[in-house]
């Protein structure tokens, strides 16, 4: 077996592969590495990829374009390192015998604890209650409450591996979870412990909402006025999602009344510019996009995808493989 990698970046490339990770790699293929930092078109890959059994990608890899995969005679496995397939490959490749394969399982679990945080850390305040203290302003046990996790509902919009382990993570505190999803069955509901809903209603009656939906055509600005509005005063809003999910202008209206709280991981445009009025407002707080950032989950990534790899080889079962309907729900740029 032959096995090319498509990571070019050298800091990407030193922290996804570990040492331990390809060795194992090196003990079942032949392997190699495209250059740090060489421009590496699609076109490059349809040049090489005839050589190779498998290919291991992650951001910023070329796509597997219709070029490519007419090239790809011996190709059998694609393994992304990163999240959504989307990025690299197309729908055509569902036509043909080649495996594709994510590491979404692992990123999610990175992104779930992300979305956990945040939900803690709006429920509590920390951000304004931080920056009061560094103006001089102390708390006032006898008047002063947050809002807190335990024994609140809590509405999931978008059901997939992050809103699996949200709900996981979620279930000691004794919240009451409801959840907007026409992928999640009534079994499966009922199975998670938590209630589906429709999303006005979710809105009306939720402490928290939390975003977990991909971005497609059909997501794409799902959340507005009319959701917004129906949030109760004092309620959290967190997105650690898309930005284009959720309506920025109608998100700003609602945030200048000062009547809910936002937590936000994602934005319209990235990098959010810093003269952006969602900087400015102080009942919202932005972070960079760090939802996949947990180092020991991030450096497992391609670790992961080697062991797709070896499974493959071996004809077991995959537990990252992609499905042509799984594809069609992706989160697109």
């Amino acid at each position: 077996m032959k096995t090319l990698v498509t990571i070019r970046n050298p800091e990407l490339r030193e922290l996804l592969w570990q040492e331990a990770t390809l060795h194992k790699l090196l003990s079942f293929t032949d392997v190699d590495f495209i250059a740090f930092n060489e421009k590496f078109t699609s076109e490059d890959l349809a040049e090489k990829i005839s050589e190779y059994d498998a290919c291991i990608t992650s951001w910023g890899s070329p796509v597997f374009t219709p070029e490519v995969l007419a090239r790809a005679t011996k190709l059998k496995f694609i393994g992304h390192g990163a999240g959504s397939v989307a990025a690299i490959v197309n729908e055509d490749v569902f036509e043909t015998n080649i495996a594709v394969v994510t590491a979404n399982k692992v990123l999610a679990h990175s992104t779930a604890e992300c979305a956990f945080s945040m939900i803690f850390a709006g429920a509590w305040n920390f951000s304004s209650l931080s920056a009061g203290l560094k103006q001089g302003k102390w708390s006032n046990n006898n008047r002063d409450t947050v809002l807190g996790v335990t024994r609140r509902v809590i509405g999931l919009v978008g059901y997939g591996e992050i809103s699996k382990q949200v709900i996981r993570m979620l279930k000691p505190f004794h919240v009451k979870i409801l959840l907007c999803s026409s992928y999640c069955s009534q079994e499966e509901a009922n199975a998670q412990g938590v209630q589906l809903c429709e999303l006005n209603d979710l809105f009306e009656q939720s402490d928290i909402v939390s975003v977990h939906n991909t971005l497609t055509d059909q997501t794409r600005g799902m959340i507005g006025s009319e959701q917004l509005k129906r949030l109760r005063d004092g309620a959290l809003f967190v997105n650690t999602a898309r930005g284009p999910i959720v309506q920025e202008q109608a998100l700003l209206e609602e945030l200048r009344t000062d009547r809910i709280k936002v937590m936000l991981d994602v934005y319209d445009y990235e990098p959010l510019p810093i003269d952006h009025e969602l900087l400015k407002l102080p009942n919202v707080v932005c972070l960079p996009h760090i939802g996949g950032f947990q180092g020991i989950l991030k450096r497992e990534l391609c670790d992961f995808i080697v062991d797709e790899l070896k499974r493959f080889s071996e004809g077991e079962a995959l537990q990252g493989k992609v499905t042509i309907d799984q594809y069609r729900r992706l989160t697109r740029k």
